[in-house]
């Protein structure tokens, strides 16, 4: 297979021109592993710059990379080590922040550049997720030592990759005689989740036998537990799916990404509007679905932010009261923001700084509730290694931040005439990192995906 244009008037049009044009976009990100732990701000984490940066800048001058100066979407993912390490968003700012371009007053060495993009309000699609694999306790030590995983490309090449994955859902496969729709594929994104078949949660009688009133009792536990996770893992996956939806079908509503030129139908302007009037209202409608969770405008000083910060809670309470569903998490969650920056702008990751403690601190999601599982006949000699293995786990997770989100991305979507000055903020909840499922944004996953299909692998 050759990578290079051929002559032809109808090459930019055909499946050759989507493996090449994938191929250039594919150079164009930035892959980059930082060794070391991953810091928040403080003083820790201020000693920890010049190596994290250091590391930075040898792995793009390697790879012939430069900082980026346009619009730029980025995955973050941090994995842990130690026994108290600080909260996710805290990571995302203080990473956020030392990814930044120096200015030229800066006094640095020259090993010390060039950085990822020149100011963080260039990231208008950001996922953050973390592994907190500390072993503590008797616990063996993970695969993975402390580091930091960074992923950032042109926001431009992620909107291609949206757009070409999208053409290709309804182009039939070469190799098949039905239509292979490209997102459906047997490699789904989440976990399976076998169809909703309720476990018996009817309270038992008394019988009189000990034993046998105890396994009843243990019983009616277990069944209401799985319950709840398998409608709570449905529930959130769904949701991921109306987002990942979106952003793959209208992908030019993201901020800053660009107008969609109609599919190659440049002389129809109607045309065009018409597929931009589509899109348009695929977001208005996941920004207005029943669990989508209204949040305030968004703060413009220190006043308002206090202001903010107390309608969140209250708006958090709300939904929790009006989803029972979700009263008692017994998944990992992760957090979804959809923007719409005030007219003056509004960095992203100073927005989790607000939104996450409320969601820890009212919704309590944990990072590990599988431990929390009821178990079935404990005084099965069977089951004493097990409940033994689950109590050192949960004893290892009283020095954790287990009370958190495991992941959260925030979208920022274009302003448009109708949306008030201090912007719009939605929430909604996904499935967040756990035993069966490993979050990833959905433009790294289009990307391993777009890649496979293209070339074969």
């Amino acid at each position: 297979m050759t990578l290079r244009p051929s002559a032809g008037s109808g090459f930019w049009s055909s499946p050759e021109a989507w493996q090449y044009r994938s191929f250039v976009r594919r150079q164009r990100v930035r892959r980059i592993h930082v060794d070391g732990e991953p810091e928040g701000k403080g003083e820790r984490g201020r000693r920890a710059i010049s190596e994290f940066q250091r590391q930075v800048a040898a792995q793009q001058r390697a790879a012939g990379h430069r900082a980026m100066t346009g619009p730029v979407a980025l995955e973050l993912r941090f994995v842990s080590t130690r026994p108290t390490p600080p909260a996710i968003h805290r990571m995302a700012k203080w990473a956020l922040d030392v990814l930044e371009q120096p200015g030229p007053t800066t006094a640095l060495s020259a090993d010390r550049r060039p950085l990822l993009y020149r100011n963080d309000r260039q990231v208008k699609l950001l996922h953050v997720s973390l592994d907190q694999a500390w072993p503590g306790h008797g616990h063996p030590p993970g695969p993975e030592g402390p580091k930091a995983i960074i992923h950032g490309q042109p926001l431009r090449d992620v909107v291609e990759d949206l757009r070409v994955s999208h053409e290709l859902s309804r182009v039939r496969h070469p190799h098949r005689r039905d239509w292979d729709v490209f997102g459906e594929d047997d490699e789904d994104d989440y976990p399976r989740v076998d169809p909703l078949e309720e476990w018996d949660t009817e309270v038992p009688r008394p019988t009189g036998d000990p034993a046998h009133d105890r396994f009843n009792a243990s019983l009616l536990a277990w069944s209401t537990y799985q319950n709840t996770e398998v409608s709570q893992k449905r529930l959130l996956i769904a949701m991921d799916r109306l987002v990942d939806g979106a952003i793959s079908s209208a992908p030019y509503q993201v901020s800053e990404s660009g107008t969609r030129d109609g599919g190659g139908h440049r002389n129809r302007p109607e045309l065009v509007h018409l597929i931009e009037r589509h899109e348009t209202q695929q977001w208005q409608d996941l920004l207005s679905f029943p669990m989508m969770l209204p949040l305030p405008g968004l703060p413009e000083n220190s006043a308002d932010r206090r202001t903010f910060r107390d309608a969140l809670y209250a708006s958090m309470e709300d939904f929790r009261s009006r989803w029972p569903v979700l009263q008692n998490l017994v998944v990992p969650i992760k957090v979804t923001m959809l923007v719409v920056p005030p007219q003056q702008g509004k960095d992203l990751d100073n927005l989790a700084l607000d939104v996450l403690p409320a969601v820890h601190e009212v919704l309590r999601p944990h990072i590990e509730p599988w431990h929390f599982t009821p178990g079935l006949l404990d005084e099965d000699p069977a089951t004493t290694q097990m409940k033994r293995e689950r109590d050192q786990a949960l004893k290892r997770l009283k020095s954790l931040n287990a009370q958190s989100v495991t992941a959260y991305q925030v979208v920022e979507l274009k302003r448009r005439p109708e949306h008030p000055p201090q912007g719009l903020l939605r929430l909604t909840l996904g499935l967040g990192d756990g035993y069966d499922h490993r979050t990833q944004s959905l433009w790294q996953r289009t990307d391993t995906r777009l890649w496979r299909r293209l070339h074969g692998f």
